[in-house]
């Protein structure tokens, strides 16, 4: 099997990709802003990894059978263009699953024991955190509601499990779970939000879950509770987010994932995440979409991706995609 890697890694890397792999299995690096060659050579290869893929790269790779994302989720441009070659088999990387987990419990440790607006009155050298008994919550006993179930969803609940949090989560299909203590599908969303203490969202962004935390849902909510997005911004409502900051019903929130990002490189220092002026709750903790910005990530990419490839080669499909679901 050949395959080409759209993306500029340096020979460790491809090393550390190269090494594992199974023989009989061959790889090309191809940076992405070399497309003339890519496209050129599009007939050798069986696979390609990356993101972003030239439909003109496809149209000409008559061998292609499959399309690996090096990350979790489908880019909405490769979305659109995969659609017309339904015949490739599309699967995700999720390397980063144990990554984005610790993300979400820093996160959520942080907005529970309101480390954030405490740090900044101690850089000035306000005690009064202290004295006025700015109360934090316990997590023993309180109930976490994880929203998506795939891989990194399974390490949040595993961790809140540690805590001794009583953990629910739900998914598209439901199933069994004895790992946590329960697991339904999103259609008892309505049932299990008033329950619950702290919320984790990682779902990804489709039509399906597009405001999937709307109105009616922060309404169901207990008053008080916590919310922690490392899904996509979008799967929260950004009205309704704001309402319920604003109103109290949201005792506390930190998000990764938002509804505006810089459009460009000039903009990566000026540019505010929200139409509403979040800036101005003191529970809410603010972090740039960096769940997977972890030192030593870049090995840990090529080695799932070497497991990939073995087992495509072995005619073992992990991590399949459906476009139609997006993910």
């Amino acid at each position: 099997m050949k395959v080409v890697y759209m993306d500029q890694k340096d020979e460790d890397l491809l090393e550390c990709l190269r090494g594992p792999l199974d023989e009989g299995i061959d790889i090309v690096n191809i940076p992405p802003d070399n497309e003339e060659e890519l496209i050129a050579r599009a007939e050798e290869f069986h696979a390609v990894i990356g993101a972003r893929i030239p439909r003109e790269f496809l149209d000409k790779a008559v061998n292609l059978k499959y399309v690996i994302i090096p990350f979790a989720g489908v880019p909405t441009q490769d979305k659109e263009v995969l659609r017309d070659y339904p015949d490739l088999i599309v699967v995700n990387s999720h390397f980063n699953h144990v990554y984005v987990a610790e993300h979400a419990w820093a996160l959520l440790l942080a907005s529970a024991k309101r480390l954030c607006p405490i740090h900044e009155k101690m850089k000035d050298g306000n005690w009064s955190p202290r004295y006025d008994h700015w109360m934090g919550l316990g997590l023993e006993g309180k109930c976490l509601l994880v929203l998506g179930y795939g891989a990194a969803g399974k390490e949040i609940a595993r961790i809140g499990k540690a805590f001794g949090m009583t953990v629910k989560a739900v998914n598209r299909s439901g199933g069994d779970a004895p790992e946590i203590d329960h697991l339904g599908t999103n259609d008892e969303l309505h049932e299990l939000l008033p329950e619950a203490d702290f919320i984790v969202v990682i779902l990804p962004l489709t039509d399906e879950t597009e405001g999937f935390l709307g109105t009616k849902e922060f309404q169901s909510m207990k008053v008080g509770v916590h919310l922690v997005n490392v899904g996509r911004g979008p799967v929260i409502d950004e009205d309704a987010f704001y309402d319920a900051l604003d109103s109290g019903k949201l005792g506390g929130a930190a998000i990764d994932t938002w509804w505006i990002y810089p459009p460009d490189e000039e903009s990566r220092t000026n540019t505010f995440p929200s139409k509403y002026p979040l800036d101005k709750f003191d529970n809410l903790v603010f972090s740039p979409h960096r769940s997977t910005h972890v030192e030593g990530r870049e090995k840990k990419r090529m080695e799932d991706l070497a497991d990939i490839l073995n087992d495509l080669n072995n005619g073992r499909e992990r991590n399949r995609v459906s476009l139609d679901r997006g993910y």
